[in-house]
């Protein structure tokens, strides 16, 4: 029996590629959406189409006829950071006061008419709209085609006394034309990035062939309808067309998420009575977003930590806390939280982690500080903060008890040391453990933190988590996806019971069969493509790309529903991770031609887009221009050196030029970057065994058979080696363990036999 070598890049590299670079999640609420196009902007580029009063035909009237009969509401939401999220820039809006020059931007305000000057020749830009107003204010400018972009030269809107009154540079330095993080770089644009947020009714409108904008909203913030819905039936007959009134915690909560969640937009039209995972895709706990005990880390707004907490699991919502239409606190400081916990803690824990004891949560004896400091503040211990876009500190709102013994074992941050930067984590759980008793209950951070590190046997508990009803279901779906780097039962049946489960837990089971075999992967995943929601649908089409390649039912079965996929693709098509996963779907459906073409204007965008240089590079390899695929990834390294992606397809394109020995260490290096990706280290061991050094590629197939010790190929990759080195007494067992696996593969059978009679031989 002979084992494959896949020194050819496989036909699914282009999908396993960019499954999980699904959109860009839009900038926050307050950001920044960068600026233009530069000095060739001139007065005459169109300005977003909006309107007070609303078209008739899209059921919107505008805030003013809400306020006819809303009164109260209406002056709660004025000034509001709704009311204020886009204004047009007036000498009244407009709060930058000083002139500055900073990172090669001049910026004027003379005469209280505020004019940016990207660059010694430029003409000066003036803003069209202030974008935010508290703690920080940005300036949209005309880039040009219909593009309307911020610069990141911002003015920071805090008292002097605090630090503020000042430009400063979002992103911290200049950053080089063609970047998207450049003032005119795709990251800064409004339409794309920004607008969705903070104007109501927003569509778009990107045309893909003249490379424009004809963005419109209904009106320019966020207005009354943004969250109730248009109102033209409502005005015209209240009775009978009542508005939602947005009671219910699943009301506000799927209200608010689109705004409040990293999230990228997959559909435009959003409406309250609409659910959020048809228009949206949601991010998940993951590295680089979220610490492994589900803190923030980066700018990850509210939604993801608060399904994580105890209060959402007890039914609060945000209007318990904020006030709905100015989004102020109800209440100030600890009475925020000692209205709804009265009751006592600070004696001890009991096993299910309710604080127990006679003194109340306001008081010494439970936060152990001096009553009126700032470590008395139920926020300081239950609601830790993180700083973005450089002045704007954010709570943590998963309303997580500190344990700073996780911060010993994973490194995660605590409250304790924040303050008292002096002590140590050491200290901090000594501390609590004197007052509260000792924190041992099981977190779920350590199989999350053994997950992300690819560390082996992590799928049990991940499974666990997952099956666990009394689990945040932010957590659950977060284990579900992250079983995506095992390849065994446990995945499988969790997929199978999150199919019948919870809408996020449906969302998360494509991304959960990330290591499985195509034919696995199918049969678990097709009753998903006829999900309710879009979300849903999406990622299940992502996860079976793969298939295609397999049996011509598959892709008679999947083919509308990739078509579909196709299509709802238009509103994003201004982002090179749009268009190449496109391309992707264009070449599983055998029309290389539009996936080359979609790849190309993927590059047109952002000519060092790395997934789109390596995609192209093996587009032209399945199309016989292997030598044109070269430059590319050589191009692609020298951009990304620490990518794995581009060392693995590098060394697969060095391999098939015949340079065996200089293709080892970049697939080498792209083993040690992504040690959770299989397929890395599995050619890695071929490559090695080829080259003649077996005894090293045993070594690298026994380390992947610790974390998959049921995978087929792993297995008879291992037996063939073992076999060819004359060590057939080790391979016996791996050759049981495949047939239990394949039981009546006769070919299984006979190798073994002949396996057995060479041991005995011996």
């Amino acid at each position: 029996m002979q084992f494959t070598r896949l020194f050819g890049t496989s036909s699914r590299h282009a999908t396993l590629l960019l499954k999980h670079l699904v959109l860009l999640a839009p900038l926050p609420l307050l950001t920044v959406c960068s600026e233009p196009t530069v000095d060739e902007i001139g007065a005459e580029t169109a300005e977003p189409a909006h309107s007070n009063t609303a078209a008739v035909d899209t059921g919107y009237v505008g805030t003013s006829a809400c306020a006819e009969c809303h009164q109260t509401a209406y002056q709660q939401w004025q000034n509001s950071h709704h009311d204020l999220a886009l204004q047009v820039a007036t000498a009244e809006s407009v709060l930058a006061n000083q002139d500055v020059e900073i990172d090669g931007t001049r910026i004027s305000t003379e005469e209280g008419d505020l004019r940016i000057y990207p660059n010694a020749e430029s003409d000066g830009l003036t803003p069209r709209f202030t974008f935010g107003v508290e703690p920080l204010q940005q300036y949209v400018v005309d880039g040009g085609n219909g593009a309307w972009q911020t610069h990141p030269i911002v003015w920071d809107s805090r008292p002097q006394d605090d630090g503020g009154q000042r430009w400063y540079n979002l992103h911290g330095a200049a950053y080089p034309a063609g970047d998207p993080m450049h003032w005119q770089g795709r990251a800064n644009r409004w339409n794309s990035q920004c607008a969705d947020c903070h104007s109501t009714g927003v569509v778009k409108g990107y045309d893909p062939q003249t490379r424009s904008y004809q963005t419109t909203f209904e009106v320019e913030d966020v207005s009354c309808e943004a969250c109730h819905g248009p109102g033209s039936a409502h005005v015209s007959n209240p009775g009978e067309a009542p508005l939602l009134a947005l009671t219910s915690q699943a009301e506000q909560i799927n209200s608010c998420a689109p705004c409040h969640a990293r999230r990228g937009q997959i559909a435009e039209g959003f409406q309250p009575d609409a659910a959020f995972l048809d228009h949206y895709s949601p991010r998940l706990i993951s590295p680089g977003l979220y610490h492994p005990d589900g803190q923030i880390l980066d700018e990850v707004y509210v939604w993801g930590s608060f399904l994580q907490s105890r209060m959402h699991r007890a039914g609060v919502t945000c209007s318990n806390c904020h006030e709905p239409h100015s989004a102020e606190l109800k209440r100030q400081g600890n009475a925020t939280c000692t209205f709804c916990h009265q009751a006592s803690p600070p004696d001890a824990f009991t096993a299910a982690g309710v604080a127990t004891g006679s003194s109340g949560y306001d008081s010494p004896e439970h936060h152990l500080h001096p009553l009126g400091s700032a470590g008395a503040e139920c926020v300081a211990c239950h609601m830790r903060a993180e700083t973005y876009m450089g002045v704007d500190d954010r709570r943590d709102h998963s309303f997580r008890i500190p344990r700073p013994d996780l911060s010993l074992t994973l490194g995660v941050p605590e409250p304790c040391t924040s303050c008292h930067t002096d002590q140590t984590a050491d200290w901090a759980t000594a501390v609590l453990a004197e007052h509260f008793g000792s924190e041992d209950r099981e977190h779920f951070a350590i199989p999350f933190a053994a997950a992300d590190s690819a560390v082996p046997g992590a799928d049990a508990q991940l499974a666990g988590l997952v099956m666990d009803t009394t689990r945040p279901i932010m957590v659950r779906a977060s284990a579900l996806a992250k079983l995506g780097a095992y390849n065994r039962g446990y995945t499988m049946d969790a997929i199978r019971a999150a199919r019948k489960d919870e809408p996020l837990l449906r969302f998360a089971a494509p991304l959960a069969a990330a290591s499985l075999s195509p034919d696995r992967a199918w049969r678990l995943l097709t009753p998903l493509l006829d999900d309710d929601l879009r979300a849903v649908r999406h990622q299940t089409v992502l996860a079976l790309l793969p298939t295609l390649q397999m049996d011509p039912v598959y892709r008679q079965r999947l083919a509308p529903h990739l078509s579909t996929w196709i299509e709802e693709q238009s509103l994003n098509l201004d982002y090179p991770e749009t268009l190449t996963n496109v391309a992707g779907a264009h070449a599983a459906l055998g029309n290389l031609p539009e996936a080359e073409a979609a790849l190309k204007e993927a590059l047109n965008l952002q000519a060092n887009w790395v997934p789109g240089l390596i995609s192209l590079a093996d587009l032209y390899r399945a199309t016989g221009r292997d030598l044109e695929a070269g430059p590319l990834l050589e191009d692609a390294l020298a951009l990304a050196p620490d990518y794995p992606e581009v060392a693995y397809a590098y060394a697969l394109w060095l391999f098939r030029q015949g340079r065996l020995p200089e293709g080892l260490p970049h697939l080498e290096q792209a083993a040690r970057l992504a040690p959770g990706q299989r397929q890395y280290a599995y050619t890695w061991a071929i490559a090695l065994n080829d080259s003649g050094d077996t005894t090293k590629a045993l070594t690298v197939l026994s380390s992947l058979l610790q974390r998959w010790p049921d995978d087929p190929e792993l297995l008879i990759a291992t037996v063939t080696m073992l076999r060819d080195q004359s060590r057939f007494s080790e391979a016996l067992p791996l050759l049981d363990r495949l047939i239990q696996l394949q039981p009546g593969d006769q070919e299984l059978i006979r190798f073994r036999e002949a396996m057995r009679q060479a041991a005995a031989a011996g």
